[in-house]
């Protein structure tokens, strides 16, 4: 598929993220990286990668398209943990009772970005 394509297919969620927390939160791009910048800033560096290597590697192959997009999913979950930790796991009431929504959020998004990294060198 074309650069283009990979790139857009993968800022799509975070761009949806962004519109998201901010209109219904009125949180900033940077009240995001109060809570565990380290996590995020390495996130952010490793979905790059893995953006970099389906551009390098895979740009001819169409299911790459998929790839990106739930590599961007799991970045703008981690990202902006504050939102979506109450977005996604509201009805979890464990969480919620002991208030680790957002880090709930944040470690789910992890596990997901490493498995996709990890399922993509394995592939490789």
């Amino acid at each position: 598929m074309d650069i283009f394509i990979l790139s857009i297919a993968f800022l799509a969620p975070v761009i949806i993220a962004e519109f998201y927390s901010s209109r219904e939160y009125e949180l900033s791009f940077r009240d995001q990286f109060d809570k565990w910048r380290l996590g995020k800033y390495l996130a952010l560096l490793f979905s790059f990668l893995y953006l970099l290597a389906l551009m390098v590697l895979e740009s001819a192959n169409p299911d790459s398209v998929f790839s990106a997009l739930y590599a961007g999913a799991w970045l703008s979950l981690i990202i902006y943990s504050k939102s979506f930790g109450e977005l996604f796991l509201g009805n979890a009431e464990e969480f919620k009772r002991v208030g680790l929504l957002e880090d709930a959020a944040f470690i789910i998004g992890w596990v997901g970005l490493i498995h996709q990294c990890a399922s993509y060198l394995l592939y490789v």
